[in-house]
């Protein structure tokens, strides 16, 4: 199911598509309904991702993937925060029953001009345009995937099923990954196509596990803090403090 916004026939053809992908239960969470549509101060966390992603200042397509029973609101959303004059198309479509189906139904609904793909968490609805421009141009410079990361600064213990630590972990090679996370748009298509093949495998958890399964090469840039995830009840403070942060004009240091 997709269907679209109103776009000029003189707009350019966009080479940038962002897959924001809203269409997770949100289990861990807890609550009734799915996470992209949970609330902070009277908005979802969809809308501050549509918000950050058409205000990227160059021409763009975006597929919002939803729930399909949430694909009506999203769409009266869209049409609430897209100025009648943005260089931003926008699609909405009906997510899978696993996250790489829903980012794969999301590549399906890109238009033919789009080479470079930002694939985003709505779960991280205050990343940063320059995060998604950073993300981007990597890929545009190297031809490789890119994602964002964080170092681990945390001291790591590997534990067994009771709890008992059997050793501390090395944290200097290990990184914390966040989204977007960028790619040019054949390789990630061909690594999903390779994926629904691979029916045996383990479900990957994020698109550069996928990519590097089909032999793919993915690179890091620096993230934010500000890309935190909402995943616990225990994360909603956190987004509370970014989008406090936001409206005071307040920079994260990361």
């Amino acid at each position: 199911m997709s269907a679209h916004h109103s776009e000029s026939a003189t707009h350019p053809l966009p080479a940038l598509g962002v897959i924001l992908v809203g269409a997770g239960a949100g289990r861990r969470l807890g609550a009734d309904i799915p996470k992209a549509f949970v609330e902070l101060r009277g908005r979802s966390l969809i809308e501050f991702g549509i918000g950050v992603v058409t205000a990227l200042p160059h021409p763009g397509h975006l597929v919002v993937v939803v729930p399909e029973s949430r694909a009506a609101q999203t769409l009266q959303l869209v049409e609430a925060i897209l100025p009648r004059d943005s260089d931003w198309g926008v699609s909405v479509v009906a997510g899978g029953r696993e996250r790489h189906e829903s980012v794969r139904f999301g590549l399906d609904a890109l238009p033919p001009s789009v080479d470079t793909v930002l694939v985003h968490d709505a779960a991280r609805p205050f990343a940063s345009l320059e995060l998604f421009e950073r993300v981007a141009a990597e890929v545009r410079r190297t031809g490789d995937s890119v994602i964002p990361a964080l170092p681990v600064t945390d001291t790591l213990k590997r534990v067994d099923a009771d709890g008992i630590v059997h050793e501390t972990v090395d944290r200097a090679p290990l990184v914390a990954v966040q989204t977007p996370q960028g790619f040019p748009r054949e390789l990630l298509a061909a690594a999903h196509a390779a994926r629904e093949e691979a029916v045996a495998e383990a479900i990957p958890t994020d698109d550069a596990e996928v990519v590097q399964r089909s032999g793919g090469r993915v690179r890091t840039v620096p993230g934010e803090l500000r890309a935190h995830k909402l995943t616990t009840p225990d994360d909603l403070p956190i987004l509370e403090h970014f989008l406090a942060a936001n409206a005071l004009g307040l920079e994260d240091e990361a």
